[in-house]
Formats: C-alpha cells, structure tokens, sequence
C-alpha cells in the first residue's frame, strides 16, 4: 500500500485574548504582547523574540513548517505547550489582529475577553453590562468598574459560571441557590483577574427571565474586547439597565432616595430613545417617576402595568422580612432548603457572610454563631414592640 504523507505543519497564533501593550504606562519597557492563553491559564507577556515571532504569525500566518527556522520551530514548540500557538489553520480561537486596548485597565480587559470567549466555546449567548461601556457610550463619567458583569441566556448561567471555574474563578457562596429569587453568580478570582458577576436577570423588569434576556438581546451592539467580539447593550437599552440599577431598593433603606433619582434622570436623558426603549423593556412600572420627570408630557397609563421583578422584596425594612418575602412562592422544597441554609448556614455560606460584613474570621463555626445573632437581631427588628402594640390597641 502506498505511504500516506503526514498532514503539512502549519503553525497558527491562537489566543482568548490579546493585546498590543507596547509602551504603556505600567509596563516594562521590554513588554509588548499581553496573550491569555487559549486553554485555562494566567496571561502571558511577550517580549523581544517571542513578540516578534508570534507578531509574524499573526501577520503572515499560519506559516508552513518549512518557513521557520530551528531555532524558530523550538521557541514555537514552547509556545505551543503554552497554548498561544497550534498547528492548526483552522483553530476557533486564531489570532487574526493585536490590537490596542479599548479599556484603561488591560488586564480588566482581558476578563472580558476571557469570558466571552468561554461563553463563545460553551455556545452560550451573553450580553456584557454596566462596566466601561456605559462610559464609552457617553452615559457616566467614571472610566473604569471593578468588575465584569455581563447577563447570559437565563436556561445557562450556571453552565457559564462552572465553566468559569475552569479559568481560576470560584464561585461566591449564596443560600438562596437553587431559588428563583436567586438571579446573580458572583465569581471569585482565585489568582489573576477580577470579580465576575453573571447575572440570569436584572433587577426592576416586568417580563420573566426568558422574555427580558431576549428583549436585551435583541437591542444588543457589537463590541470587541482584547481582540474578541462580544456584545453589549445599545446605549438607550443601557441606560434603562443602569437607571433601574440607581433607583432599584435597598433592604432597609428608603425605596427612592434623592441621589438615586437624580442619577437615574442623569442616565435617561443621555440616551436618546431612552423612553421608548423603558415601554420596550417593561421597565415603566420601576422607572415611572424618573419616566415622567424625564418626560412630563407623556402618557405612560398603558405601560405602567405589571410588577417589576426583584423590587418587593429589597423593599422590605429588615433581611428577615425580605428573605420571606423573596422566597414565600418557592416549591416547598426549596424554601426548606434555603430556609436551613439561611438559618443554619453550611461552612461556605457562613464565611462569605462574614466576608461581606467585614469580619475577618477563618472560623465557620465562629461565623456561623455570628451570623445567626446578627439574624436574631434582625428579626427582632420585624417584629412589632409590645408598647407600638399596646398604643395601636388603645387607639384603636
């Protein structure tokens, strides 16, 4: 039988995101291609030979074996192991272009690129939110966020998230998982990175989950983040999302405050067709009076129907009262379940707790008895005194 020839070597830059740091303020000198590489690893830097080589794989490339020299195909087989190179013309995640940063911080970048490409891999659909491009789009004045939020199709946020875990991000504790009223992941960093937080749905909109990511989808704009194409909102769809998130309640607190109202119009009125865009989204019943103070002489009557999603519950005056009130029309099941959770909160969920309330112990048990006293208060907060009792009856 004839001898078959071995498949032609054709090494091809690969990537999930990049970018062209040369010269950049916190930067060596030396550093010039910023490269996170195409399976779970922590971005690599590029200098001198090896920024120039991959650069010429990127521009001439994918490049035949026979074009390289040995010391070349050497320094491209380390790349390889790396996995910002392969020998594969076709690969998904080809390097086409390096371009310059689009965002202050080139490492936060990164993050957005990562996940897109993640989200991209598992076949998910996600739409990035908040963050800088609400400043790009003219809609606030700070530059850079934290970190990185982005709202997925609600049937695979919790795939996104464990695929995540791949790529250095753990996933934040919640006794609430598992409940409809749950509708944020938070993602830790365990190296590298920031805070990622992916969302199923947005505080403050009528519609359920489904309904609502399609209507973002579909008012949704190209972006590009370290070379990956994503998406985000339209900047009139963005600045609903952003004015709901100025005016949504806060557990405890008043449930329109001046600042908020204030920030909300600010948002509004940035965007034109941000009106329209609120009656599109089933946004009105949340947004109503910064809608009418946005535009006095229009008729939201038909649209001010429906309950916006998430909005009763922050409401309440004490966590004990929001934790009912969130979780009141779950299954029985789960409402036990988050119920045991949120009174006798396993090891993880304690210390994220204590985490969040500044306290800086490594002790589950320590920060369990802690968080049930700080419950305890909390319901005693919700119940009415004996003399507002004693008063209500004599007046009654």
């Amino acid at each position: 039988m004839p001898s078959v020839a071995p498949p032609a070597i054709t090494w091809t830059a690969i990537a999930a995101g990049v970018l062209d740091v040369h010269g950049l303020p916190f930067f060596e000198p030396a550093a010039e291609i910023m490269v996170l590489p195409a399976r779970p690893a922590e971005a690599l830097c590029l200098t001198s030979i090896g920024a120039s080589l991959w650069r010429r794989l990127v521009r001439d490339g994918p490049l035949e074996d026979h074009r390289v020299t040995p010391a070349e195909r050497e320094l491209l087989t380390e790349m390889e192991q790396s996995a910002i190179v392969a020998r594969d013309a076709g690969h998904r995640a080809r390097v086409h272009r390096i371009e310059r940063p689009t965002l202050s911080s080139p490492f936060h970048e990164l993050v957005y690129a990562l996940v897109a490409h993640v989200a991209a891999q598992n076949d998910i659909a996600c739409v990035f939110i908040k963050g800088p491009t609400l400043f790009q789009q003219g809609l606030r004045n700070r530059e850079h966020s934290g970190d990185v939020d982005l709202w997925c199709a609600p049937d695979r946020w919790e795939h996104l998230a464990e695929a995540l875990r791949e790529w250095g991000w753990s996933r934040e504790p919640h006794p609430w998982q598992g409940a409809q009223a749950h509708h944020t992941i938070t993602m830790k960093p365990t190296g590298w990175g920031c805070e990622i937080d992916v969302h199923r749905r947005m505080p403050g909109l009528t519609f359920d989950d489904a309904a609502a990511f399609a209507s973002l989808y579909e008012h949704a704009a190209p972006a590009r983040f370290a070379g990956f194409d994503a998406l985000v909102p339209r900047a009139d769809a963005h600045a609903v999302l952003a004015a709901l998130h100025a005016v949504r309640p806060e557990i405890g607190r008043p449930p329109l405050t001046d600042a908020g109202r204030a920030a909300a119009v600010d948002l509004l009125s940035r965007a034109a067709g941000s009106v329209d865009m609120a009656r599109e989204m089933g946004a009105v019943p949340a947004l109503l009076e910064v809608l009418q103070e946005v535009d006095p002489h229009a008729d939201f009557s038909e649209d001010a129907l429906g309950t916006p999603r998430d909005w009763e519950w922050r409401s309440q005056p004490t966590r004990a009262r929001a934790y009912w009130v969130a979780l009141r029309d779950e299954p029985p099941l789960v409402l036990l379940r988050c119920a045991m959770r949120s009174i006798w909160a396993p090891d993880d969920v304690a210390l994220a707790s204590a985490r969040r309330w500044g306290d800086p112990t490594t002790n589950a048990l320590r920060a369990r008895f802690r968080r049930l006293k700080r419950g305890f208060r909390d319901v005693a907060r919700s119940l009415p005194s004996r003399a507002g009792v004693e008063r209500d009856e004599a007046g009654s």
